[in-house]
């Protein structure tokens, strides 16, 4: 079981800022947003979230600029 991820404030996450702290995983910004950020960026829960499809994630993900 992996370690879970650190929690980073949304705009410290987002494309436009290109020096993203080391621990960041860049495939999987979203999953260092605390609950309250992810459900205000993406008007639904985590769990919701990843019951989507990939393609709509992804959309999803370029709109809040963490693609």
């Amino acid at each position: 079981m992996s370690k879970p991820a650190k929690i980073y404030p949304l705009n410290v996450l987002q494309t436009s800022n290109k020096k993203l702290p080391d621990d960041v995983d860049r495939a999987h910004l979203e999953r260092h947003l605390n609950r309250n950020q992810f459900e205000e960026t993406f008007n639904m829960s985590p769990i919701e979230f990843y019951k989507l499809p990939e393609w709509k994630r992804i959309n999803l993900k370029r709109k809040a600029k963490l693609f």
